[in-house]
This record gives structure tokens, C-alpha cells and sequence, in this order.
């Protein structure tokens, strides 16, 4: 089969199941519905031929679909419109298809990850998302994927990306991809530590991005909920100074439930973290006090103003517990995309 023909065959996305092909067809006849009457003739010959076709597209095999993907991105032309395009069209499908953890597990046997370092480099922003997105999805849940993607030695270039790189999109997503590869499963977590991927993460909560900044300080929140012993470190990075620099700093703003959220979980039952937040400098129980009255009448920030109530709950009340409880098991909670 020529590219031109495979190029073609990947337009011809397939149909999965009964449910996709009957939403398949009820918008493809829609134009051709009468409104207010319904009459039964023999079906056109035009129509037949698509009914068998699309019938026919139910039957494919998924690792057949899942090899033209990969050769489509493999054989694209670079650096041109048609080139890219055909990616986008290979790495969407791909998308659909490792949503199924077997056939991601496939996707990993045929060294279907030999395209990804190749991806992640392009110039192209919308390629590298969607292969971030992608990667992420792969490794959801799925720890033979996670330590498969690992081994690819990916977490160093995937915390430059978040820090560096120039589209917003790609960093989010960069993030998405790391916090889906270190959840449930030590090893990366490990390595995550390892290449201070605390630092980078304490960083983005600062930025500009709103999208980054919460997925940032979700990431944040779960980390110290799932394996408080790490709090210990993100209170020696000024982590607690950092966020409250924030809140008291800036305007309000909706991202601000997820910084209050992320001081809840450090400094509960913590008490290096609650002492940074009784410092002199930051009155923090005053600002607590002010911002839930602010909050008072405003239903859309009802969740920060109870993590406020509960940070100046746990400021006023003497922890029954003031160390650092051992490392939990409790997989990180899902972060979305």
C-alpha cells in the first residue's frame, strides 16, 4: 500500500463499537430526515455500500491500526503542512486506542514508544502536546506502562519542558504526563525526587499560566496526602513562604482555592509547616479571618473559604500529632488533564 493509500486509510477512522456506529449514522442521514414525515423505499445503492463499509470498519484489528498510526508518524514528511497533519491524524487515532489498557499493553510489545522521544522534539507545539497527552493516558493506572515509559529515562526532559518551553499547552501537559507516570508507583516517584522534580513543581505554582499553577498545587496537595514524609522537603524549599507570598501578594483569583488547599494538606498534622505559617512576618491568622469574610457571599469560592476555615482551624488548634507520619501507600488521587 502506497503513503498516499495509508494516508487515506487513516482518514477512515474506525468505527469501535454498536453505540459509535448508530451516533455514526444518525448524523451522517440527519441533512436527509424530513421534519414532520417518515416514509419507507428501497435503499440506494449509495447507501448500502456505505452501511458494508461501515459494518466492515467494525471489524478491524487494533494493532493493525495501532502499526499504520505508528508508521504514518514515522513516515511523515518533515517540516511540512501535510507532514504534520498526518501525525496529528496518527497520534489522535492513538489516542482512542490506548484508552484500552490491552492495547497499550500491545502499543508497549511492538516498541510502540519508539516514536515518542522523536515526537516530544518536534517544533511543532501541537505535536508535542498531543504526544504528552498521549504519554499520559498511556500511563495512567497502568504500571507496566509506567515502568516501559521510565526506562526511556523521559523525567528529565519532561521537567525541562514544564519549566522551558515556550506554548503553554505543552507545559501543562508535560505536567499531566509526569504526575500520571509517578502516581502508584515508587520507582518513579523516586526518580522524580531524584531529578528535584520538587523544586520544579514548587516553581509552577508561581507562574502565569493558570492551567500549570493548578495542576501544579493539585500535584502539590496529592503528594503531601499520598507521602506526607515528603513534606519535610518541600518546607525546606520554602514552599509554605512561597504560597502564602501568593495569596497575600496577588489579586484574588479563582486559582487561589488550590494554594489554600495545597497549605491545608502541608500543614496538617505538620508542625514544620505550621510554624512557617505562624511567622511574625505573615500575620497569617489575620489574613485568614479577612479573606473568609470576604468570601462570605460569594458562592463560587465556597470551597476556599472552607480550606481557609480549616487553615485557621489547624493554626489555632494544638495537632495531636506534630511529626511527620510515615510514607502512606494511598495512591496519588487522579489528576485531570
Amino acid at each position: 500500500m502506497s503513503n498516499e493509500d495509508d494516508s487515506r486509510s487513516l482518514e477512515q477512522r474506525p468505527v469501535r463499537d454498536m453505540q459509535a456506529l448508530l451516533k455514526f449514522c444518525l448524523e451522517a442521514t440527519r441533512r436527509e430526515d424530513a421534519p414532520n414525515e417518515s416514509s419507507f423505499e428501497p435503499m440506494t445503492e449509495e447507501r448500502r455500500k456505505w452501511l458494508e463499509d461501515a459494518l466492515n470498519a467494525m471489524t478491524v484489528n487494533p494493532i493493525e491500526r495501532v502499526i499504520l498510526c505508528l508508521t504514518m508518524i514515522e513516515e511523515a514528511e518533515p517540516d511540512t503542512e501535510a507532514g504534520t497533519e498526518q501525525q496529528i491524524r496518527a497520534l489522535s487515532e492513538l489516542q482512542d486506542w490506548v484508552e484500552d489498557i490491552d492495547i497499550a499493553g500491545d502499543l508497549i510489545k511492538i516498541n510502540g514508544l519508539r516514536v515518542i522521544p522523536k515526537l516530544l522534539s518536534s517544533e511543532v507545539s501541537e505535536i508535542r502536546w498531543r504526544c504528552l497527552e498521549l504519554l499520559g493516558n498511556l500511563v495512567q493506572n497502568n504500571p507496566v506502562a509506567q515502568a516501559a515509559v521510565l526506562s526511556l529515562k523521559l523525567l528529565a526532559p519532561l521537567l525541562l519542558m514544564v519549566e522551558t518551553d515556550p506554548n503553554p499547552t505543552v507545559r501543562v501537559k508535560a505536567l499531566y504526563a509526569i504526575s500520571c507516570l509517578i502516581r502508584s508507583y515508587a520507582h518513579a516517584l523516586q526518580q522524580f525526587m531524584a531529578h528535584d522534580g520538587l523544586s520544579v513543581l514548587v516553581k509552577a505554582t508561581t507562574s502565569d499560566n493558570d492551567r500549570l499553577r493548578v495542576k501544579a498545587t493539585f500535584l502539590l496537595s496529592t503528594i503531601c496526602s499520598s507521602n506526607p514524609a515528603l513534606r519535610d522537603a518541600l518546607v525546606a524549599r520554602g514552599t509554605v513562604e512561597q504560597l502564602l507570598h501568593i495569596l497575600k501578594d496577588e489579586e484574588h483569583n479563582p486559582t487561589h482555592e488550590h494554594i489554600m488547599s495545597a497549605l491545608v494538606n502541608l500543614t496538617s498534622n505538620h508542625a514544620p509547616a505550621k510554624e512557617r505559617c505562624l511567622g511574625v512576618d505573615f500575620d497569617l491568622r489575620t489574613f485568614l479571618c479577612q479573606r473568609i469574610r470576604f468570601l462570605e457571599d460569594k458562592a463560587p469560592f465556597q470551597e476556599e473559604k472552607e480550606y481557609a476555615e480549616k487553615l485557621l482551624e489547624i493554626l489555632n488548634t494544638n495537632q495531636v500529632s506534630e511529626s511527620s507520619p510515615p510514607e502512606s501507600n494511598k495512591p496519588l488521587a487522579l489528576m485531570p488533564i
